[in-house]
């Protein structure tokens, strides 16, 4: 996940709608400064616009506009608790030290609504 990626994707669902910019942060609920702003890349995307155009545009999901994954999570698995299960065994401290995961990335959710990846260098 880069915020480029995120505001590319942005950009390829205000051009498929045929709505200009204006149109586009009304039909989400934002101010057109704020489409300008981050079209012009003086700001990243927050959550609460990522959220705002998954909710106007009911296709659009926000892990597509986040990590751009076609589906959601929810539709390959029949359980979400699914996702923090191990198999034949107790989750436990020494069972997460000694695993072979290795970190990829964190996500950072700011109080403004605004985050950022921070990715194993």
């Amino acid at each position: 996940m880069n915020n480029k990626d995120i505001l590319n994707r942005i950009k390829t669902i205000i051009a498929e709608s045929n709505l200009t910019n204006s149109e586009f942060a009304k039909k989400i609920g934002i101010p057109k400064s704020s489409i300008s702003h981050l079209l012009s890349e003086r700001n990243n995307p927050s959550l609460d616009i990522i959220y705002k155009i998954s909710t106007a545009f009911g296709d659009i999901t926000t892990d597509y506009l986040i990590f751009g994954r076609k589906e959601s999570l929810n539709n390959q698995i029949n359980e979400p608790r699914e996702l923090f299960s191990v198999p034949n065994e107790e989750i436990s401290e020494d069972s997460v030290k000694d695993s072979n995961n290795k970190l990829k990335s964190i996500v950072l959710i700011y109080e403004n609504n605004k985050f950022e990846q921070i990715d194993k260098l």
